[in-house]
């Protein structure tokens, strides 16, 4: 992808969350969810109780909200690459942090020496994600950790199956599965997966779904059905649709694991 195309997709990816924040929180079931489990793994850490924190993509503010009340002496940074999102992060959490509006894979501007970067399904969006993760892991102080929740490849497999079925190009973008997920190199790290299987009433339940969140913006390149074939599409998914989120819980550390 040249820069300027992916420069048009990362403007439309803005767009698209800048225009749902307000009503992002009532479609976000699975997005509280990975949160939640990664906020877990977090607090389970053994990281500094008073150390500066980073969060990518934070969204309106649901592992943000676990970060200030698990660490309730660490300074926080907490970033969103659009600005509605950010605001609402600030009516849930108000001054304490320090709120940036930035682009998570080109962290530019931000000083060095977090003791934990963390990201809840944001790195999907990433153009570049191995020189993103790298750019971040450089934020990292000796002996802190980045630890994030991603989609995996297995991600939305039924939607996909859907199109196949009808001899249709399944716009969803090809995310990394667990043996091939692309750690800047020599980077100490690890790597857990989980298969979260969510039910929806029905394709169009589905679409209007990750339509409210923002998250429609399709693969690289690709052409979007005509309104037949998408028609046909959601016909074949009259009743209830399960699409699975395949989630890669990802750790990378300054050093060795503390």
């Amino acid at each position: 992808m040249n820069g300027k195309t992916s420069e048009d997709r990362k403007q439309r990816i803005t767009r698209a969350f800048a225009a749902r924040a307000s009503g992002y929180d009532s479609a976000a079931d699975v997005q509280w969810l990975v949160a939640s489990r990664l906020a877990e793994r977090i607090e389970a850490a053994p990281l500094r109780p008073n150390g500066r924190i980073l969060e990518i993509g934070c969204g309106t503010g649901f592992l943000s909200a676990r970060l200030a009340e698990a660490f309730p002496d660490a300074e926080l940074v907490l970033t969103d690459i659009a600005a509605s999102m950010l605001e609402r992060c600030r009516i849930r959490l108000g001054e304490r942090p320090q709120y940036r509006v930035l682009d998570g894979e080109r962290p530019h501007g931000l000083e060095g020496g977090f003791d934990l970067i963390a990201s809840s399904l944001a790195l999907q969006w990433f153009v570049d994600l191995r020189g993103g993760i790298d750019r971040l892991g450089a934020l990292l102080a000796p002996g802190g950790r980045m630890m994030f929740a991603t989609l995996g490849r297995k991600t939305f497999g039924e939607w996909r199956q859907a199109h196949g079925a009808l001899g249709l190009v399944c716009g969803t973008p090809e995310y990394p599965g667990a043996d091939d997920f692309p750690w800047p190199p020599a980077a100490p790290h690890r790597l857990e997966e989980e298969l979260i299987r969510q039910p929806y009433d029905d394709g169009h339940d589905f679409v209007r779904t990750l339509k409210a969140l923002g998250a429609g913006e399709p693969a690289p390149g690709h052409q979007p059905l005509s309104p037949g074939s998408f028609r046909r599409l959601l016909t074949s998914l009259q009743s209830e649709f399960t699409a699975t989120y395949h989630i890669l819980y990802g750790e990378l550390y300054a050093g060795e694991p503390r």
